[in-house]
């Protein structure tokens, strides 16, 4: 019955598909249609039903019409080049696919298709032809072009002269590679003519590579998979360019369209690097995206948390509520460790497929294995104990948390493959369909309105495209001045934090004991009488070692509890001040900008349009404002002086740290009766500056994500509205264009205008009902 559903599912979404295509034909064979690209410029792309607009559109169905027809799943993966993406695909997979190498790795997308019995990848790359002709192309450069020259400007490496030996000698690339060695080969040299072309001043044919039947793909089995009950469908995996990789920035654009027509977008995010810049750019390209794809986050290099550290549930809401602004579920985002769950799955299969594991000499991943599974004195004769290694791998396994991720994404989707690519081309469809509905009512109004009405009309937005650009200066100023204001309530704050350690800080060295503020710690009730040492005491001295030990330890813990207590208010304080500073620069933009958009709206209306138009919303995703993370990346309050290593072990050479002596050690001690001194005013001095370090630092930290943060959204709002403007602006002058037409030419657009919109109405209708039929049979799949 499920079987005949989908079946009968997939024939409505393939006549829906087909209808859209044949309308889009339809619009370009209608004169005056289509819009012509501004001839100023101001749109950075392609305007939405431009000819390439609408060839763009054209893609995107034909990819859900291929991926229905396949009944394939497919699941992008997008990551930054530090972010491990290939270790995690490799990962996913559950053997070595993708090459690993610390440089962009991903020239072009790339699918990876589960094929069951496949043992040995294979690559297929049948559109090979113009990287034949980019080659002929460098082929000719190269011999203008000294190596010594070459060498400034790019690293030489041993796969880059192999490449330059290649392309002198015009050696080409095959169609298929069978085995993960010539397959790593193929992508490398694919990677590197990327970097090569850049420096010869060679264009890269990515254009030649945005139909998805251009791209190569990987026919291979996935560990994870094998051996499960058939899916519905095809799952596969399609690695996607990071934004801005191998210095192109145009492969933004390409990265979004990839996106675009994906059936799911798993994210690989570095643990370590949550708030950088380019893993914000991965986090933009995602929430663009919209509802109608299902989002999932893998964290990856959990294994590199250390007590200081966010833990897994405080991940998960960094990212759900702060970074991406609810755009993924809590539930969807795995903190995990890649390089651990791909070395512990390879060598799980290594050793039920061969019973051992390879030489280390001659596959470094072992002995990466080895030192992640055994620690850093692994011998060669412990991976001779297969029960014992067997073991570490599957601990290895466990520890790498990949297990979950796997079970929620990667067997669901295998098993409900199928259901994915029909969700996947229904929300395509509606969103088309909503699109040309909008776009096509708006057309025929033009038709109706006079020449003069849409000359006004384009002078008058002419003139508030003009308006926009010049009051950005202004509206950057108020934001401007709000940021300020923000900065010096934080500042006023950390600064209140840093009064406050200090004085706790003297209270505690002055009395011996921790301020009573203090003791509403749980761990600490129990010693709130209690005194840690004589009040006023400047040094310290003890005949027991075990009791200098004991004395140090007990300084130290109070010492960060101070830091600890200090940095949990000043979280506090600052989680209320950026939700207001994130209102505020959205209200600044729209009470400035309002009366553009009014002028545009009221213009249009007097002419006779009836249209909706509004300001972007602002992308407060973009400001990224945490808290917790703020401290990270100014200084650890519990990296506390008293941990610092200056000598060697030794508990006098111990004490001479606390001390900061640079001449007293137990190396010059002649005494037969060995004491243990701390120097306590030493220590407060080394508390003092460390808490006056750490308070510029963290100013200055929270100075710098808030501009940079700030200026990235107000990139993002202007030009989205402008590029709205720009629309209108190229509807109405095509609509000016018609209009110079005969009665009756007119009368024949119109028409044929209004048939498109009626189409488009019932295709928008048909594909609502198929969405809602998809719906419910995925509630009761996953039920």
């Amino acid at each position: 019955m499920h079987t005949q559903t989908v079946f009968e599912l997939s024939q409505e979404a393939e006549r829906l598909l087909h209808l859209a295509l044949h309308h889009l034909e339809a619009l370009q064979s209608v004169p005056f249609a289509a819009l012509q690209q501004d001839s100023s410029g101001a749109s950075e792309l392609p305007l939405h039903f431009s000819q390439q607009g609408i060839e763009a559109q054209q893609e995107t169905l034909r990819s859900e019409l291929r991926k229905i027809t396949r009944q394939e799943m497919v699941l992008a993966i997008v990551g930054t080049m530090k972010a491990g993406k290939s270790t995690t695909i490799n990962a996913i997979i559950g053997t070595e696919v993708l090459p690993n190498r610390n440089r962009p790795m991903t020239a072009l997308p790339t699918f990876i298709r589960h094929t069951p019995g496949q043992k040995e990848p294979v690559l297929h790359f049948p559109h090979v032809a113009p990287i034949e002709a980019l080659m002929g192309e460098l082929q000719q450069q190269l011999r203008h072009f000294p190596r010594e020259l070459l060498s400034r400007h790019l690293e030489l490496d041993q796969d880059m002269v192999a490449l330059l030996l290649r392309i002198e000698h015009g050696t080409h690339f095959e169609k298929h590679y069978l085995g993960a060695q010539p397959i790593f080969h193929c992508l490398k040299s694919l990677n590197d003519l990327v970097r090569l072309s850049k420096v010869l001043g060679v264009a890269f044919p990515f254009s030649a590579y945005a139909a998805i039947e251009h791209v190569p793909f990987i026919d291979v089995e996935f560990v994870h998979l094998a051996g499960l009950e058939g899916g519905h469908g095809q799952l596969t995996l399609l690695d996607t360019p990071g934004p801005n990789e191998a210095g192109q920035p145009h492969l933004q654009q390409m990265l979004s369209e990839q996106l675009g027509r994906a059936s799911a977008v798993l994210a690989v995010m570095d643990y370590t690097q949550l708030k950088s810049v380019s893993d914000e750019e991965v986090r933009r390209a995602i929430s663009a995206v919209g509802n109608g794809v299902p989002l999932y986050a893998l964290v990856n290099k959990f294994d590199q948390k250390d007590r200081n550290s966010d833990d897994a549930d405080q991940v998960r809401a960094l990212i759900s509520g702060t970074l991406m602004k609810g755009d993924i579920d809590p539930e969807h985002i795995f903190p995990v460790s890649s390089m651990w769950g791909y070395l512990a799955n390879r060598a799980r299969h290594e050793l039920a497929q061969h019973g051992a594991l390879p030489d280390p000499a001659q596959q470094r991943w072992v002995q990466d294995f080895a030192e992640a599974a055994l620690g850093r004195r692994w011998r060669d004769d412990d991976l001779a104990d297969i029960p014992r290694i067997r073991q570490a791998a599957d601990l290895l396994w466990e520890d790498s948390l990949f297990e979950q991720p796997v079970t929620t994404i990667l067997h669901a989707a295998h098993a409900s493959a199928s259901l994915y690519a029909l969700r996947s081309a229904s929300h395509k469809l509606l969103n088309y369909a909503r699109s040309t509905g909008d776009y096509l009512a708006f057309r025929c109004q033009g038709l109706n309105v006079a020449s003069e009405g849409l000359q006004d009309n384009i002078t008058r937005l002419e003139q508030d495209r003009a308006v926009l650009a010049a009051s950005r200066k202004g509206v950057e100023d108020e934001i401007q001045h709000e940021v300020i204001r923000t900065l010096e309530t934080v500042a006023a704050c950390i600064n209140s934090l840093q009064t406050r350690l200090v004085q706790d800080v003297e209270f505690y060295f002055s009395e011996g004991m921790l301020p009573q503020h203090e003791r509403y710690d749980a761990l600490a009730i129990p010693q709130a009488r209690r005194r840690d040492f004589i009040p006023y005491s400047s040094r310290l001295t003890m005949e027991n070692e075990e009791d200098a030990r004991m004395m140090m330890q007990t300084l130290r813990a109070a010492c960060e509890l101070m830091l600890h207590r200090g940095q949990e208010r000043l979280s506090r304080e600052l989680a209320g001040l950026f939700p207001a500073l994130e209102s505020n620069l959205s209200r600044t933009l729209h009470d400035a900008l309002a009366p553009v958009q009014q002028r545009v709206t009221d213009g249009l209306l007097d002419a006779g349009f009836r249209t909706r138009i509004a300001l972007p919303a602002f992308q407060t995703a973009a400001l990224n404002l945490d808290v917790q993370q703020l401290f990270i990346n100014a200084v650890a309050p519990q990296d506390v002086p008293v941990a610092t290593l200056r000598r060697a072990a030794g508990m006098r050479g111990t004490m001479a740290r606390w001390l900061n002596s640079s001449d007293w050690g137990w190396e010059d001690a002649v005494a037969t009766r060995t004491h243990y001194f701390i120097d306590l005013d030493n220590l407060k001095q080394s508390l003092l500056a460390h808490i006056s370090q750490f308070s510029d630092q963290l100013n200055q930290a929270v100075a710098t994500q808030i501009n940079s943060s700030v200026s990235l959204g107000l990139a993002t709002f202007f030009s989205d509205f402008t590029r709205v403007l720009s629309d209108i602006d190229a509807s109405l002058r095509q609509s000016l264009a018609a209009r110079q037409q005969s009665e009756e030419q007119l009368m024949a657009l119109e028409q044929q205008l209004q048939r498109c919109t009626a189409a488009t109405a019932w295709l928008h209708e048909d594909t609502r009902l198929l969405r809602d039929d998809i719906q419910t049979l995925f509630a009761v799949q996953t039920s």
